[in-house]
């Protein structure tokens, strides 16, 4: 019986996201990315635009590292180093891949909880869970 109800819980999560991303084109907290369609939701913002920019370059495989920094070096703070990394309260991110199957359902959703340091540029995502859900309208 619990099973069921996680199960339900999911899906009803996965179908509320997916009004998220539909219902605003402009909102801050999504990234739209076309070449491959992937969209990404944060469940709330972070300290800056630009680590929100750099975790979803990093869940869709675009190294951060060759764009900001050609070398690939970042450079810990002194501090962190020393002492370790504040990290701030885990974070919830969406991933989801659209028309990934030919027949439905279609799109790979995957969740993402995601950690970082608010004195440095650390930042940690580990996938949580992944499911296909109903999105696309097969070709």
């Amino acid at each position: 019986m619990m099973r069921i109800a996680k199960l339900v819980l999911l899906l009803l999560l996965a179908g509320m996201l997916i009004l998220v991303v539909n219902a605003d084109g402009i909102d801050p907290l999504v990234y739209q990315y076309h070449d491959p369609d992937i969209t990404i939701v944060f469940s709330e913002p972070l300290d800056t635009l630009e680590r929100q920019q750099k975790i979803a370059d990093e869940i869709v495989g675009i190294s951060s590292c060759t764009i900001n920094n050609p070398n690939g070096l970042s450079p810990d703070n002194i501090i962190c180093t020393l002492f370790g990394h504040d990290l701030a309260p885990m974070s919830t991110v969406t991933a989801t891949h659209h028309k990934v199957r030919e027949h439905a359902p279609r799109c790979l959703m995957e969740l993402y909880h995601v950690t970082y340091c608010e004195r440095c540029e650390y930042t940690e995502s580990s996938l949580e869970s992944s499911f296909y859900i109903f999105c696309c309208p097969e070709d």
